[in-house]
């Protein structure tokens, strides 16, 4: 079971408008307020869909993740806190949960503002607000390489090393790709962001984790800056300083995840089995 209480300590603010809550790490000042208020009100304005915009008014400027549930039975289960049959708890949930895990752990990301939800009459959850940190002094990794694509080699070893900075603090980031990393003007310290498909436990299946990891990395835009041989040459380099490593369970999955299309789902059987299903 999961209760949003637990972590309103750490969010004592609340901020209200019509059957939505927002539970704040420091209270807004009137840019914010309003700001927010301009968000909610296109939200009951139009129908609820995944939506991800910036709100740079107010001290703390924002970016804000909304995510609609589309099922009753998720509706449910996220007002009660409840998890599904696999023992994991819907999207919104999980990437709350694991969101608010990475910060707590000192993970390199853009601080969790606060959170929240709008309810329909009846009490169940309608849809879930996830409040970040707005990096306006950053581009994504795809952004940057789109500008500087001679650089590519040292973009990917700079990620590396931030992928490598997640694994010394058991957060396994499930989605790591040029897009989900962030580059300050000054190149470094890169942050991670998007906690939706993450795990923060260890796995008995280290090996072929990273394999899809470090394939899929390739798959989601880096293919574009480098050939593939350039590419397994770092990987190369990169896995032979990983400990207790095994490169027979690395290779097969690691091959299928450059050139497979892996589902969500299916990256968490890697993680949790060691078994990679594609298509």
């Amino acid at each position: 079971m999961f209760s949003s209480k637990t972590l309103q300590r750490d969010y004592p603010f609340t901020f209200s408008l019509f059957n939505t809550t927002l539970h704040l790490s420091e209270p807004p000042c009137v840019e914010t307020q309003r700001a927010l208020e301009q968000l909610i009100n296109k939200r009951r304005a139009r129908k609820l869909s995944r939506a991800s915009a910036p709100l740079v008014s107010g001290d703390t400027p924002l970016f804000a993740k909304v995510q609609p549930l589309d099922s009753f039975k998720a509706k449910v289960r996220v007002t009660l806190g409840k998890p599904q049959r696999n023992g994991r708890f819907d999207w919104p949930l999980e990437e709350l949960i694991n969101t608010h895990e990475a910060q707590r752990r000192g993970v390199q990301m853009p601080p969790l503002q606060g959170f929240g939800y709008t309810r329909d009459r009846m009490g169940l959850t309608l849809e879930y607000f996830l409040l970040t940190r707005l990096l306006d002094d950053h581009v994504n990794g795809v952004q940057w390489l789109s500008q500087h694509p001679e650089h590519v080699e040292a973009f990917i070893l700079d990620a590396f090393e931030l992928l490598h900075s997640l694994a010394l603090k058991n957060i396994t980031h499930m989605d790591f790709w040029a897009g989900n990393i962030m580059i300050p003007e000054t190149r470094k310290p890169l942050k991670a962001i998007d906690f939706e498909n993450c795990f923060s436990g260890m796995t008995a299946h280290s090996s072929e984790t990273l394999g899809f990891q470090l394939g899929f990395f390739y798959r989601r835009d880096i293919y574009k800056f480098i050939t593939e041989a350039d590419y397994d040459r770092l990987v190369d380099e990169y896995v032979r300083q990983q400990p207790d490593f095994s490169r027979e369970k690395f290779n097969p999955v690691y091959l299928a995840s450059k050139h497979e299309h892996v589902g969500r789902k299916q990256r968490r059987e890697v993680f949790l089995c060691g078994e990679l299903i594609t298509g």
